[in-house]
């Protein structure tokens, strides 16, 4: 997992990338960056399902037959951070 931080903006924003045909679910690595960021266990979140249905987000932009994934971002709020979920495997997590 990878982070960059702006240190322009006095609330960082950080930049992930998640390989929509891996093995790993896009939603644990949310919560896990989150989790690293706030220096806390990823259990002692809250769950991620009281922001966004995690299931519908780790196959949104998946594909079945190795074409191209539909294209499209999805944004929500988690443990005061907005995510912005994009098709091309970008994810983007800043501090409220």
């Amino acid at each position: 997992m990878s982070s960059a931080v702006d240190s322009a903006a006095e609330r960082p924003t950080h930049h992930l990338h998640h390989d929509w045909t891996g093995e790993e679910w896009a939603s644990d690595r949310i919560v896990q960056a989150i989790a690293e960021y706030e220096k806390e266990r990823p259990e002692n979140l809250p769950p991620l399902s009281d922001s966004i249905n995690p299931e519908a987000l780790d196959t949104a932009f998946e594909s079945t037959d190795g074409s191209a994934g539909k294209a499209g971002c999805i944004t929500f709020s988690y443990y005061g951070y907005t995510v912005l979920v994009q098709s091309t495997g970008q994810i983007l997590i800043k501090k409220n």
